[in-house]
């Protein structure tokens, strides 16, 4: 499994490499846009890339060169070299980490989250909630407190008030 990465990021290396010699034979031809990998081939190395036909149409059978390889060579090299890389990554990636995250989701499931709603059902009901001194929120006025010394500055409490009536 870590070969096919090691395998996958070896040809991305190459892909790149590839796409660095395309512009260079772009370069040397005086040409533009992209170029296939046998014109990047003819371009740069053109007797290794003879020999190789040659080799290839004597050790193995010529109808391999002819209508398989050279077919695929008329391709951008950086595209037969990358999308075969991104594959081998894409398969054979690390999948700990995708089982770990699946377990974490799995820790909180829909019975725990019942569990715990219960539970804090549980305690709210024990709990004695301190009622305050105001009564409901809803009838809280300010307007109608009297003024004692716990507040502090008297003056400015007044004020306030003053500023809350108008």
């Amino acid at each position: 499994m870590i070969i096919g990465r090691y395998i996958g990021w070896a040809l991305i290396i190459m892909a790149l490499g590839f796409t660095v010699a395309e512009i260079s034979a772009l370069g040397l031809s005086e040409q533009y846009g992209v170029m296939s990998a046998y014109s990047v081939l003819h371009t740069l190395i053109p007797g290794e890339l003879i020999v190789t036909r040659i080799i290839i149409g004597k050790v193995l059978h010529p109808v391999i060169w002819d209508p398989f390889i050279k077919s695929l060579l008329w391709l951008p090299g950086w595209l037969l070299l990358g999308v075969p890389g991104i594959i081998c990554i894409w398969k054979f990636r690390d999948r700990s980490l995708e089982t770990s995250s699946e377990d974490k989701i799995l820790d909180s499931s829909y019975e725990d989250i019942l569990a715990a709603a219960e539970e804090f059902d549980k305690i709210v009901e024990n709990e004695t909630l301190s009622q305050s001194s105001y009564g409901k929120m809803d009838e809280f006025d300010p307007t109608k407190l009297e003024l004692k010394g716990e507040f502090g500055d008297e003056d400015m409490l007044e004020k306030s008030i003053s500023d809350l009536k108008k």
